[in-house]
């Protein structure tokens, strides 16, 4: 018993199926209200409720022929409780529920089709009279198929971001391991020979050091000018490698958004930003764009990197259903970051969600030529 409350807490499974067991009062309903109602009907119905619970939450996280026989069993508790009880029907709106989460769309529609006929069937032997009959099975009949649609509908949006967020990641895992390639391999072509050279060359200045000299200086300074040549190009693919990165971000966004539905267009030069602007936007299009295909509902999506006299921002917006409630973690922690840059970050949802991130020409500017210092000292 200790297992099972474990394996079905609310902290494993949330609070939503516990919420839906507040419909299991519509079995007292008869018993309350039927004046020729025995004591005995209750301890039924408790009965009921105790076989039902452990029931309920087994057959949600099962899968094919158990959950199916979960269905089942969920259907005959119906069929049992209508013998005395119309509000027994609301083990047949459970199973129609449960229906979209154990097994496919296909199966799930011929099993509201079976439930549906099922009603049918027993409102035709009950003992209840008409016309009080049709208001006891009416809702049962109209629920059934609602609530079962509505749930699988919902259970397939589910499954649709999961194997979206799916492949997201593998292509996400498949771009990083392209670029560390595609470094690998420029790298190599660019230090492999200078390297062998500037090798040789010491060698051979080590050699005629003591016999010609001159021939000897002559060598190191070839070496010297090897290396700051080579200097220079290693500082030219590392800012190309910068470059790329929110530009390899962008063409991710892209192949993510229009996967989900959602056009993508993107604006602006990346030569604009430092390395620490760049890598931060390349987590604030990240985040914003997860948050897009799981919450805004939008089908277009633009964003934009601009500049003026005093400021260079970045704008992202979608025509979605906007925002509720505060940022979450993920925008909390970018916030963190670009006020450390010593910019601000903006959100709106007039129209669909924008989110806008401004940081200070002297700021870049400051940055910029911190970075050049560096780069002379090393020279």
């Amino acid at each position: 018993m200790i297992d099972f409350f474990n394996k079905y807490s609310p902290k494993r499974i949330g609070w939503q199926p516990y919420v839906y067991l507040l419909y299991l009062i519509f079995l007292f309903f008869q018993p309350m209200f039927d004046p020729d109602s025995k004591a005995w009907g209750f301890l039924v119905i408790g009965l009921l409720i105790a076989v039902f619970i452990p029931l309920y939450f087994w057959t949600g996280s099962q899968r094919g022929l158990k959950g199916l026989s979960g269905l089942v069993a969920i259907c005959l508790l119906g069929v049992l409780g209508m013998t005395w009880n119309s509000g027994a029907t609301v083990f047949f709106i459970y199973a129609a529920a449960l229906a979209g989460v154990v097994t496919s769309f296909r199966r799930t529609v011929h099993i509201l089709i079976g439930i549906e006929v099922l009603v049918v069937l027993i409102s035709f032997f009950s003992p209840i009279p008409l016309p009080y009959r049709i208001w006891a099975y009416a809702p049962t009949f109209i629920l059934v198929p609602m609530i079962g649609f509505l749930n699988v509908f919902e259970v397939e949006k589910s499954r649709s971001n999961a194997k979206l967020r799916m492949a997201q990641e593998e292509l996400e895992h498949l771009a990083t391991i392209a670029e560390r390639e595609r470094i690998a391999r420029d790298l190599h072509d660019l230090l492999g020979h200078t390297l062998s050279m500037i090798t040789l060359k010491s060698e051979l200045a080590a050699k005629l050091i003591d016999k010609n000299p001159e021939k000897a200086k002559s060598e190191i300074s070839e070496v010297e000018r090897i290396s700051r040549e080579t200097l220079s190009e290693v500082r030219s693919a590392v800012t190309g490698y910068r470059q790329k990165g929110l530009m390899a971000e962008v063409a991710n966004a892209k192949i993510a958004l229009e996967s989900a539905g959602v056009s993508f267009a993107f604006k602006g030069d990346p030569e604009l930003l430092n390395a620490l602007q760049e890598s931060t936007l390349s987590l604030v299009l990240r985040e914003a764009v997860t948050n897009v295909i799981r919450h805004a509902g939008a089908t277009r999506c633009f964003a934009e990197l601009k500049t003026d006299d005093k400021t260079l921002d970045f704008e992202l917006s979608d025509n979605g259903i906007g925002f509720k409630g505060p940022m979450g973690n993920g925008l909390t922690g970018i916030r963190e970051r670009i006020m450390l840059l010593g910019g601000r970050l903006e959100l709106s949802n007039l129209q669909g969600t924008r989110l806008k991130i401004s940081f200070p020409k002297e700021t870049q500017a400051s940055q910029l030529q911190a970075r050049a210092n560096l780069s002379l000292e090393a020279s």
